[in-house]
């Protein structure tokens, strides 16, 4: 009886210290959990670095390439040229009859 009172004495304990490291606060699960937390926020700031790569171009674009400034102003802008004539056709009518469609 007393083998088995020891047992139990050493047993229990050790599995709650068992249960706790792995499912407690500090657990592997929690671990696991921040790694893989961990691994997003390393994707996120690698997209995060690309894009400001990109925009620092554009920048850097629009503060000394005159051409593309002259680009973005017909594209977004509709901005034409002094003397310039513009062309505007409408689409053919199946066309547009296919775009509603959709």
């Amino acid at each position: 009886m007393n083998k088995k009172r020891l047992l139990l004495f050493i047993l229990i304990p050790l599995l709650i210290i068992g249960i706790l490291a792995f499912f407690g606060e500090k657990g592997v699960l929690h671990l696991l959990r921040l790694q893989k937390e961990e691994v997003r926020m390393k994707e996120k700031n690698i997209h995060l670095e690309r894009e400001n790569q990109k925009l620092r171009e554009e920048v850097k674009r629009l503060k000394s390439d005159k051409r593309y400034i002259e680009e973005i102003a017909r594209k977004e802008l509709g901005m034409v040229k002094e003397g310039e004539i513009i062309y505007q056709f409408d689409p053919p009518i199946g066309k547009k009859q296919d775009s509603k469609s959709k």
